[in-house]
């Protein structure tokens, strides 16, 4: 009895270890996926910098449509409505970007399941809840934005027709107004995720780097 007894104490001591190798493992396929997520995500720099670019061309075409005649504007109104269709593309880049980014994170969730150290599991438990967050905010972001290019494009569409009222410019112009609002505070979500992503991230640097 007294062999079987150190017998198990000892197996019990292989297992915990065994336990520690593997929550290694999983500990370095995050990383490894992590590397992989970032890799993904790399285009939206670039991406980034030609829809601010798009923006600014927008903003100087448009300052010149104050107190004029749609009429004399058609030139303007062309060069405009093809900005929108470029902005509109900088969205589709955007998400397929994510889109590749995402898969890679399922399969990091994946590994996060498999960590049996209950502390190390919870912190990098709130980290994938942190990703969570800041990718269904990134979607309410590309959406809020596509929703504001769209209404500006509908803008636009109506100054290029032949006919039209103040009242509907008006009503289009508010509603413009409206999607600015509405993007802003998805804007100010997504920052405050992403800020929260790399708080959560250098917790679990601790955890990967001990």
């Amino acid at each position: 009895m007294k062999i079987k007894k150190t017998i198990s104490v000892v197996l019990a001591t292989t297992v915990l270890l065994a336990a520690c190798n593997n929550d290694k493992e999983h500990i370095q396929n995050v990383n490894d996926g992590l590397e992989k997520m970032q890799k993904a995500e790399q285009p939206l720099e670039q991406i980034n910098q030609n829809r601010n670019k798009l923006e600014q061309e927008k903003e100087k075409i448009t300052k010149g449509f104050t107190g004029k005649n749609p009429a004399a504007l058609q030139d303007d109104l062309k060069k405009v409505l093809k900005n929108t269709e470029e902005r509109n593309k900088t969205i589709k880049q955007e998400e397929n970007a994510v889109k590749n980014s995402k898969k890679e994170f399922e399969k990091v969730k994946s590994e996060v399941n498999k960590i049996e150290d209950k502390d190390k599991k919870k912190q990098y438990d709130e980290f994938v809840k942190a990703l969570d967050t800041k990718y269904q905010n990134h979607a309410d972001f590309t959406k809020g934005y596509q929703d504001l290019v769209n209404k500006e494009k509908d803008l636009f569409t109506y100054f290029s027709g032949q006919s039209g009222t103040q009242d509907e410019v008006d009503k289009k112009s508010k509603s413009i107004v409206e999607a600015q609002k509405q993007l802003k505070n998805k804007v100010d979500k997504y920052a405050k995720s992403l800020r929260n992503v790399q708080k959560e991230k250098r917790d679990i640097d601790e955890i990967s780097n001990s």
